[in-house]
């Protein structure tokens, strides 16, 4: 038996096991089918809509377009790490 014989017969039993379980599967879908989807899920949840308050504490905006992005300039994180508030691996030159 040559490889490419193997190969062809391989590629047909793969073939005719998944054909089979297609086919398996089409005929136990089929079977008692009512016209209703009884695997339909729905899901209801009762939310409210809250109101940001992000336009109350930042003011008039103008100071910065991103809020609370918990970021640091590079002055302040140099100060950081000066005052040892922030923990670093490997050397900062200041």
């Amino acid at each position: 038996m040559t490889w490419i014989k193997f190969a062809l017969w391989l590629l047909g039993i793969y073939t005719t096991y998944y054909v089979a379980l297609i086919f398996w599967d089409y005929l136990r879908t089929n079977r008692g089918e009512t016209g209703v989807d009884k695997h339909e899920l729905t899901f209801v949840e009762d939310i409210e809509p809250v109101k940001s308050h992000i336009e109350e504490v930042t003011g008039t905006g103008k100071e910065s377009s991103v809020a609370f992005s918990g970021g640091v300039s590079l002055k302040q994180l140099f100060n950081l790490a000066r005052e040892e508030s922030v923990e670093y691996i490997k050397s900062v030159s200041f």
